[in-house]
């Protein structure tokens, strides 16, 4: 049994179609029927059957489908051992939202824990950076999301990061310790990855609201500069406030937008090395939480 049967089975198995799976995987549709068979005979049973011109999984192939992802996923883990032997690496993904000085004291634990060159990506959101580690193209990640019943990743809570308005210190609403919904009639509201799944908690809230604008913009770093210039009113993740900004810029709450989950969790792959250094990030996560937010 190879990859690239296994990569096989799962194509047909997506697209229910030799044609489409030879397209897909750029090999002719021979080359797609040779793969199976030889798959079949290591598997002693039949994965697909035909009925009319539809082809169905068997309820062997059914069986298979769960084993074939994850068989996937070590081959792919494996892979890696070498470059991890030779020159250590750690693939750290974080979702959109962190402010700067909060991402530089994790890359400074990581640094700290010896020779390891570090990669860094931030994801559009929580979904896609658990799709990126469950893939094995990253080591690490810290999500709103939580990963169940997957035993070859770690995931655990680390606490609460609840949505809070970012305004400049002048504006009316300032002069508030606790802003109502209704309050933001007639503002300009900014926001970024308006797509995200945590922004569309936040539109869910702000139905009814009619704001004079909606600006989004690409990244955290983005919207605070745009606060701080007086373009409008943000809404972030607590640990999006970076500590550069604390003299122009106040922060308040919405009851409402609190109630929205927003728990930080950190998500890593089983291997000795990994485990940890996760330890060592963690530690200094919830350091700077304390430390910078409060």
């Amino acid at each position: 049994m190879n990859e690239s049967q296994i990569e096989t089975f799962l194509t047909v198995a997506t697209y229910r179609s030799f044609s489409k799976a030879a397209a897909v995987l750029n090999v002719t549709q021979p080359t797609i029927t040779s793969r199976l068979k030889n798959l079949e005979e290591i598997l002693q049973c039949e994965l697909f059957k035909r009925i009319g011109h539809e082809i169905f999984l068997t309820k062997e192939g059914n069986v298979f489908m769960e084993y074939a992802k994850n068989i996937l996923i070590y081959m792919k883990h494996s892979k890696e051992i070498s470059g991890l032997m030779k020159e250590p690496v750690i693939k750290v993904g974080f979702s959109p939202g962190y402010s700067y000085s909060f991402i530089v004291e994790m890359l400074k634990t990581i640094q700290s824990a010896g020779d390891m060159d570090i990669q860094v990506k931030e994801g559009f959101d929580s979904v896609n950076l658990s799709d990126m580690v469950l893939a094995g193209e990253l080591d690490l990640v810290f999500t709103r999301n939580v990963l169940t019943n997957k035993k070859d990743i770690v995931s655990e809570p680390l606490f609460d990061n609840p949505l809070i308005v970012v305004l400049p210190k002048n504006h009316p609403l300032a002069k508030k310790q606790v802003i109502q919904l209704k309050d933001l009639c007639g503002e300009t509201i900014l926001s970024y990855r308006r797509k995200s799944t945590l922004w569309n908690l936040i539109d869910r809230q702000l139905l009814g609201i009619q704001p004079t604008t909606r600006i989004d913009l690409d990244n955290n770093e983005m919207l605070m500069q745009a606060v701080m210039n007086r373009i409008g009113i943000g809404i972030i993740p607590e640990l999006g406030m970076d500590k550069r900004y604390a003299e122009s810029i106040a922060i308040r709450s919405i009851p409402e937008l609190q109630q929205i989950p927003n728990k930080v969790y950190v998500q890593y792959r089983k291997n000795t090395q990994i485990q940890k250094l996760s330890k060592k990030i963690i530690y200094s996560i919830i350091n700077h939480k304390y430390k910078e937010v409060h």
